[in-house]
């Protein structure tokens, strides 16, 4: 930030004395209410900057560090490789300005994401500060410590652990352990009664293990969520790219999971929109073309750099991570709001096929069909903080206690809000998630995970 620090954090001259003013807040505890008043205050901020018109950096993916303890073959940032000294982490009080300056400037969806965001030993004091001020946080990791380190994270609105497909296949790619590592999180995630997700990243080497990453998520109680290469002229990627008729196939084959109920993150217009993409995958549009089919999808309209930004760890501020460009205005140089704003001014991109862009993209068009989706998700989430599974071990409970009449109500309403009838399977598997003893039930995750 050009003018240095603020004058409320200028006083901090080490990261142990900001950290230590942290610690001295109070403990942010969250729950079912305060996680859905969290979130219904994102629809209302969208809903006005949409109804009037406005640019404000509502949605912000934040890279709080330039460091991963794993080197990703396809990782867009390189994380795992940044090295020098222009690739110095922000310190503690410089972290808590820049989040001070978004809250400022309108933002309220802040995704905490690395590098390894676990590797700063200030994240979970980062976290806590966040959630004191009022933002919906999301957290990404590849879930480095953070079964060890779940007190840290446990206030966060969701948590994403990236994880690609079967253990073969995702170590190849990500390095050996990481499988476990990243089950072993998603389980202390749902313990600690967090929402959390399967992120995967779709290459020739997992595009066979969708159902398995359905089935595994299903069997986990979390959701799942696919991503299609963003940078996929870089060499590196090559040999791991699908082509458009394969990502056509898998984007299908992820469509058919979610109508067959698995708990699959997208809406039918986003997918829809990756199967039927005119042309290769990696083209993108300044405006809609007359020619493509409408009546096979709609093409969604792109609100990054207008509603949703991503600041890099080494303050580039770019649309999304494939336009992450070398040059892109950067907060260093031009302030956090100069940046933003540069990067509006800069815009042009607006259609593109990659999935997650679009899930964010429909629903800041705030389409019908996709507030619906998320709607249901949101409650269904929200219900989650507060009433999960407390082992996530594997092991059962001894002597669980009785479902009590409110929490049979509280499971079948958390059911109609993902989208499914209470049935008695449906009450069976929340049983399971709660940690409940169920002794006629044999869940997949035992054929899927115990079986290793």
């Amino acid at each position: 930030m050009p003018d240095g620090m603020s004058s409320e954090w200028r006083r901090f001259k080490t990261n142990s004395e900001a950290i230590d003013y942290l610690r001295g807040l109070p403990r942010y505890r969250n729950s079912s209410v305060k996680s859905a008043l969290s979130r219904a205050n994102v629809f209302m901020r969208l809903s006005y900057y949409r109804l009037t018109h406005q640019s404000h950096p509502l949605f912000v993916v934040l890279v709080v560090n330039n460091h991963c303890d794993l080197t990703c073959d396809y990782c867009y940032g390189d994380y795992g490789n940044r090295h020098g000294q222009e690739y110095k982490d922000y310190s503690t009080a410089q972290l808590l300005e820049l989040i001070d300056e978004l809250w400022r400037l309108g933002t309220r969806l802040l995704t905490i994401h690395g590098g390894e965001a676990m590797l700063r030993k200030d994240i979970g004091e980062i976290i806590n500060y966040c959630k004191l001020k009022g933002f919906y946080v999301s957290f990404n990791t590849n879930g480095f410590q953070v079964a060890k380190r779940i007190e840290e994270i446990r206030g966060v609105d969701t948590l994403v652990v990236s994880l690609d497909g079967r253990e073969a296949n995702n170590d190849k790619h990500r390095g050996a352990g990481n499988f476990a590592t990243a089950v072993e999180a998603i389980r202390a995630g749902v313990a600690a009664q967090i929402p959390s997700v399967i992120s995967a990243t779709l290459t020739r080497d997992n595009m066979q293990d969708m159902e398995y990453l359905a089935e595994l998520a299903r069997s986990l109680g979390v959701r799942v969520q696919y991503s299609i290469l963003y940078n996929p002229e870089e060499a590196a990627v090559h040999d791991m790219l699908m082509s458009s008729e394969e990502t056509r196939r898998t984007a299908q084959k992820v469509l058919d999971l979610k109508h067959k109920g698995f708990p699959v993150y997208y809406s039918d217009n986003v997918l829809n929109t990756t199967i039927h993409w005119p042309g290769n995958h990696d083209r993108k549009y300044a405006k809609a073309d007359p020619s493509w089919d409408k009546t096979k999808f709609e093409p969604v309209p792109c609100y990054h750099g207008i509603l949703k930004y991503q600041i890099d760890a080494d303050g580039r501020v770019v649309e999304c991570w494939a336009t992450d460009w070398d040059h892109a205005p950067n907060i260093k140089t031009l302030g956090v709001e100069g940046a933003l704003n540069k990067c509006h001014d800069d815009k042009k991109c607006y259609h593109c096929s990659l999935l997650a862009n679009n899930e964010h993209n429909a629903m800041m068009h705030m389409s019908p069909r996709t507030l619906l989706n998320v709607l249901r998700i949101q409650v269904a989430d929200a219900l989650k903080i507060g009433f999960a599974r407390k082992n996530y071990k594997g092991t059962e409970a001894a002597q669980p206690a009785a479902l009590t009449a409110a929490d049979k109500a509280k499971l079948e309403l958390q059911a109609f809000a993902e989208g499914r009838i209470p049935t008695t399977e449906t009450e069976t598997r929340a049983l399971l998630r709660s940690g409940h003893k169920v002794s006629e039930a044999k869940t997949v995750e035992h054929s899927v995970i115990e079986s290793k």
